[in-house]
């Protein structure tokens, strides 16, 4: 596969997370309306993966519990939302898996996407998370991600489950660069 093949994908995955975080707090937004742009996002996930990632902050039927003040104050939590920058794609082959991801990846192929955070932190722009991709049996899917530790400044696991873990990434095969982070060890880590 050919890492254009990704590119796109993560892109729309990006634009998709974005419609459903903006659309998260926005009290005209009806539950409903919610669920579709949450169903959509998650279909970038492997299923096995798609554990609740996008969560309404207050249900519409909750609405009535909150003065017109409050409303307005948490739709300003929108104003905030920003869509991920993408920095890098890096293609691997050969990658150690946890045994879950084992049985649903089909093919050699792993893909880490570098990415921003979601929300307008007024901090350099910097990465934020690995989101890793792979063929599954469910096509082409989100497997697994990555956080990056900004007090730390190291990778952490998105869980602690090992057999639902990319293990080790495998043998770089290309880097695709596409916007350099401004954070200094983000940017160190894009220029090597």
């Amino acid at each position: 596969m050919e890492i254009k093949v990704v590119k796109e994908f993560i892109t729309a995955f990006i634009e998709s997370e974005y419609d459903c975080n903006r659309n998260e707090y926005i009290s005209s937004v009806t539950d409903e309306e919610f669920d579709v742009l949450k169903s959509r996002a998650l279909t970038f996930y492997h299923s096995i993966e798609s554990r609740n990632l996008f969560i309404r902050g207050i249900a519409a039927e909750n609405l009535q519990y909150f003065t017109a003040e409050q409303i307005k104050a948490f739709e300003k939590n929108s104003l905030d939302a920003v869509p991920r920058t993408l920095f890098q794609i890096k293609h691997y082959q050969n990658p150690i898996l946890g045994d879950v991801l084992k049985r649903i990846v089909v093919g050699d192929d792993l893909y880490a996407c570098y990415v921003s955070y979601t929300e307008d932190t007024g901090s350099p722009l910097d990465y934020a998370r690995i989101f890793y991709i792979a063929n599954t049996d469910e096509g082409l899917k989100i497997i697994y991600y990555i956080r990056y530790n900004l007090r730390t400044f190291k990778w952490e696991h998105a869980h602690d489950l090992e057999a639902g873990q990319v293990l080790t990434s495998g043998q770089l095969i290309e880097v695709e660069k596409y916007h350099a982070p401004e954070e200094e060890t983000s940017l160190a880590d894009y220029n090597s």
